[in-house]
Parts: C-alpha cells; structure tokens; sequence
C-alpha cells in the first residue's frame, strides 16, 4: 500500500500555508511564479520565502476557504478565499487560484494568483 500523498493532498496543504508538509517533494529546480509580485526559481528560494510567508501566519488570524480543487494528470488548480486579521482587527481578504504542475512525482511549477478584495483602513 504506497502512504505518500498524492498530488491533490500536496497541493492542498500548500495552498492552506502547510508549506513543510509539501517541502520533501518540491523539485530542485521548482519555479514559483506570484503573478505580478514575484518569480522564486530553486527549491531554497521556494522554502525561504514559504518560512517567511509562515512567519507571518503566526502574526495573524488566518481563515482560508477552498471553492473549487480542479486535478488533471499532472496539474492540479486550487481557488478560494483567505481572510487575515491582524492583531488590532484590521482584515484584508484575498481570492487567490494556484496552478500546481507535477513531473516525476515532484512538484515542477507553481503559479499563483493573489488579489486583494478587501481591506480595512491603516
């Protein structure tokens, strides 16, 4: 019986911010595209920027929603919310969709798409 996760699952937990749990099948020369924001190419710049993004969790409250999880041979497609609200209330709320790209069992490719929706004042 094979235990390893699938794609969906690695996927998954990426996207919700369980980024350690993903890190093991990250390929070495994985590229991670944040649409008008950042190109992150290497598994240690991936990891770098997912341990930073982590700390930053802990900052705030976090509340992720999945609206819809799209899986087709090698590419899986995740869309949804995510509402943050830091420590004096204040909210900002992203739509976000990421394309995962899976080759040999390691995850090739990322390319998300982040948008702000919301936003209490500063």
């Amino acid at each position: 019986m094979n235990s390893n996760p699938d794609t969906r699952q690695i996927s998954e937990e990426f996207s919700k911010g369980n980024f350690e749990f993903a890190y093991k099948y990250l390929a070495q020369d994985i590229q991670w595209n944040i649409v008008g924001d950042e190109l992150l190419i290497g598994k240690d710049k991936v990891i770098e920027f997912c341990n930073k993004t982590a700390e930053y969790f802990k900052e705030v409250t976090t509340e992720f929603r999945t609206s819809n999880i799209i899986v087709d041979s090698n590419l899986v497609a995740i869309n949804g919310t995510a509402v943050f609200i830091k420590k004096e209330n204040k909210r900002t709320e992203v739509s976000s969709c990421d394309v995962y790209r899976f080759e040999g069992g390691k995850l090739k490719e990322i390319t998300s798409y982040c948008i702000v929706i919301g936003k209490d004042e500063e």
